[in-house]
């Protein structure tokens, strides 16, 4: 047995020797102190047999992303302390932080201004609170950037169409809280040269390139002295979209491996996404996007896997999520209101680069998420996890928050896939959807 094993190995090692100068190194051979001679060390052939021969450098990046971040009057109630006459909305994201934190680059919709105490611009007196303000021109306490941080968040999107609530001033300061967290941010500048910038960043020896922008600022315009501030497509003006697509054909250009694009964009409490949503991200792949993210409906849109031509004639994977619905806010279904407003997802995407071919999506997975209230907080919850465990929990939970915790689950996963008939496996409070 052991002669058979020790020829099986020499003729492997000579194999290899042959077939070396061809594959670039690709093709390792492990060896320990014993040499190589005439013959071959027969420890060495143990050695051999039970030893992997090809080793490859595998590289990995999980990109994650969630939906919108509103903060109305009503958290800004449970947020503050009047003891310190301060904010704080840790209990906001507590129960998906650890769905957060490990991931690569987690990205959010964040559709607020930080503009600092009685800086916004207040249309209804009764929607302010201890000098901030809810909707409609939101301006949220300026703690929120260290509260994102602080629950794993790397990259802000701050285009939308409440970026200029609270004017330019707002734009800017909501820039600099983020910064001064170390918070990435993309579709809205403080100056032109910011804004002619393409943001792109390494992660794992996989470059991505970002870049977002909305449909529209609620008629609120930036001053003529600063048309930069804001990536708007003016309500879909033509000029503007093809201005949006010259910017991602140049992010292709710059040789990263996936440009991602993050829209702000549809109609308003619409479960399905629109002709011009449609033709949009029809456009932005044909531009170069390899990634579309939604944002703005505030209920769930359906997710799309497609298969992206190449110029070289081959193809590779395209997603387009339609609308991540609403992370956290305020909103939530009733009769008067019956929009799924308190339903979203956390959506990963993992990316695999093996030695120096070129990366690939190499899967997709959502964690089904809900809005979560009571006298205190007002946070969101991880939901098949806390069915699951709704005693180590321990919530002060309604039958109403039971029972829309039982809709999410039923319902979320089932209209994201409503565009496709990909399956899915469930595992570990997660569901992975197959790319075929």
């Amino acid at each position: 047995m052991k002669n058979r094993k020790l020829s099986i190995i020499i003729l492997v090692f000579f194999i290899l020797m042959g077939c070396s100068s061809e594959s670039n190194n690709s093709y390792r051979l492990k060896y320990n102190n014993d040499k190589l001679s005439f013959g071959i060390n027969e420890s060495l052939a143990e050695y051999l047999y039970d030893k992997p021969i090809v080793e490859h450098k595998i590289n990995t990046v999980t990109l994650t992303a969630v939906g919108d971040m509103m903060f109305h009057k009503w958290q800004l109630y449970r947020g503050y302390d009047a003891t310190a006459d301060s904010f704080d909305f840790t209990n906001s994201f507590k129960y998906v932080k650890k769905y957060l934190e490990n991931s690569d680059c987690v990205i959010g919709n964040l559709e607020t201004t930080l503009a600092g105490r009685d800086k916004g611009r207040c249309l209804r007196p009764e929607n302010e609170y201890k000098g901030y303000l809810g909707f409609p021109c939101f301006n949220t306490p300026e703690i929120l950037a260290y509260n994102l941080k602080e629950a794993g968040f790397d990259l802000i999107s701050t285009v939308n169409n409440h970026s200029l609530d609270s004017r330019a001033e707002g734009v800017i300061s909501t820039i600099n809280y983020l910064e001064e967290q170390g918070l990435y941010h993309v579709g809205t500048y403080r100056n032109s040269d910011e804004a002619k910038e393409i943001f792109t960043i390494d992660i794992n020896n996989i470059e991505f390139a970002f870049l977002a922008y909305t449909y529209g600022t609620n008629g609120l315009t930036a001053p003529d002295s600063m048309p930069y501030l804001v990536n708007s497509l003016d309500m879909y003006d033509n000029d503007e979209i093809k201005k949006m697509l010259l910017d991602v054909e140049k992010a292709d250009e710059t040789g990263v491996d996936f440009v991602v694009a993050i829209m702000h964009f549809g109609e308003e409490y619409f479960n399905y996404p629109n002709e011009i949503q449609k033709d949009i991200v029809n456009d932005l792949f044909d531009a170069g996007a390899d990634i579309i993210i939604g944002s703005h409906p505030h209920v769930l849109q359906p997710l799309e896997i497609r298969d992206i031509l190449c110029s070289d004639g081959t193809t590779k994977k395209g997603i387009v999520i339609y609308s991540l619905g609403n992370f956290i806010s305020s909103q939530r279904y009733t009769k008067q209101y019956p929009q799924q407003t308190d339903v979203s997802a956390i959506m990963n995407i993992k990316f695999e680069k093996i030695d120096n071919h070129n990366p690939e999506i190499k899967s997709i997975s959502f964690v089904p998420t809900c809005t979560y209230r009571n006298s205190k907080e007002i946070s969101v919850l991880p939901v098949d996890e806390v069915l699951e465990n709704m005693d180590h929990y321990n919530l002060d939970i309604n039958e109403y928050g039971i029972n829309r915790l039982k809709y999410t689950q039923k319902n979320a996963i089932k209209h994201i896939l409503a565009y496709t008939h990909n399956k899915y496996i469930y595992n570990n409070y997660e569901y992975e959807i197959s790319l075929e």
